[in-house]
């Protein structure tokens, strides 16, 4: 096994206190359709700029945790691991026969995790990691003079979601915001 420590912010409204807070972050998403990895604990990764925009216009907190995970077998790694791509592609296709033609096209990233995490043997990961090609620039690889058109996208909007039964493998490690959390927590 490969374990690897990967670096997460949690976003969250900042209710309750810093007691409440301590105590329960990270808050566990709910169950819904809407959920894009499916149920579990949310983080931004690598770095806080994106944990940052999230829920920008409202009182807030950001916790900093630290998740151990083996590279090769608990994360579905969606970003950084072509391999992975194919997988999940893998599997995509493999629920896709199963339904109506019509069905095929309306298909999400949630509706395909949701089927296979009911299906561990097929499905052994606890965690996700995914993008979804929000960054904050592009740039050209070469100049446009050799008329080639591909780009680096940078600053790339990066989540992982961490299953329930991977919960004892996150720890929060301190507060990005706000400042009293900061103070207490390192108190």
């Amino acid at each position: 096994m490969t374990q690897q420590i990967y670096k997460g912010f949690h976003t969250c409204k900042n209710k309750g206190g810093y007691e409440h807070v301590v105590s329960n972050i990270p808050f566990r998403s709910g169950h819904g359709e809407n959920q894009w990895l499916t149920e579990g604990f949310y983080f931004w990764t690598d770095s806080p700029y994106w944990a940052k925009e999230w829920l920008s216009k409202q009182p807030r907190v950001i916790g900093e945790f630290k998740i151990e995970l083996c590279r090769s077998t608990e994360l579905l790694d969606l970003v950084g691991n072509v391999e992975h791509q194919l997988e999940f592609v893998k599997l995509k296709n493999t629920l896709l026969e199963s339904i109506e033609l019509a069905e095929r096209k309306k298909i999400t990233v949630h509706q395909v995790i949701s089927y296979f995490r009911r299906r561990e043997n097929m499905f052994p990961y606890s965690a996700i990691k995914a993008e979804d090609g929000k960054k904050l620039e592009t740039m050209r690889f070469i100049d446009s003079k050799f008329q080639r058109s591909e780009k680096i996208d940078l600053v790339t909007r990066q989540q992982m979601c961490v299953f329930e039964k991977a919960r004892d493998r996150i720890q929060l490690v301190g507060f990005e915001e706000p400042t009293e959390f900061q103070v207490r927590f390192t108190s």
